[in-house]
C-alpha cells in the first residue's frame, strides 16, 4: 500500500489510534488514472487497448434482457474535424458523469464512442 502512496495514487484520507497502533485509511488521489503504454521491449506491436463497446456489450446483457438498456447509435458523414469537437463535447459529457455525487442502490454504466466506418454505404452525390 506505501507504494502506492508514494507513487502519488493514493493519500491517507483519515487515521485512527487502536491500542498503540496507528490504523491509516487510504484514498485514491484522482477519479481516473491514464495509463499508457510505453515501448515495447524488443520494438515489437504494442498490444491494443481493451475494447470498450466489448466490455459494454457484456456488461449491458442483463439490462437488455430485463428492458432496462437506453441505447443509441447513430451514423452520419461529417468530416474529421466536426468529429473531433463531437468528440470533446462527448468528453465533457462523460467527465461530468464520473463527478456526479454517489447515491442509490444502482450502479449504471455509461459507454460512448466515435469510430470511422469505412465499409458504410454512402447515397450517391447530387447531380444538380
Amino acid at each position: 500500500m506505501t507504494e502506492l502512496a508514494d507513487a502519488g495514487l493514493l493519500r491517507v484520507v483519515r487515521t485512527r489510534r487502536v491500542r498503540a497502533i496507528d490504523e491509516r485509511y487510504y484514498g485514491r488521489t484522482a477519479r481516473m488514472f491514464y495509463v499508457s503504454v510505453g515501448q515495447s521491449p524488443g520494438g515489437g506491436p504494442l498490444p491494443l487497448d481493451f475494447n470498450d463497446f466489448k466490455v459494454a456489450a457484456k456488461e449491458s446483457a442483463a439490462a437488455y434482457q430485463a428492458h432496462q438498456l437506453w441505447a443509441f447509435i447513430r451514423h452520419a458523414r461529417i468530416s474529421p474535424e466536426r468529429a473531433t469537437e463531437f468528440w470533446h463535447r462527448i468528453k465533457d459529457l462523460v467527465q461530468e458523469f464520473d463527478q456526479v455525487p454517489r447515491s442509490g442502490e444502482t450502479t449504471y454504466g455509461f459507454a460512448v464512442g466515435l469510430y470511422p466506418m469505412t465499409d458504410y454505404p454512402t447515397l450517391p452525390a447530387d447531380k444538380d
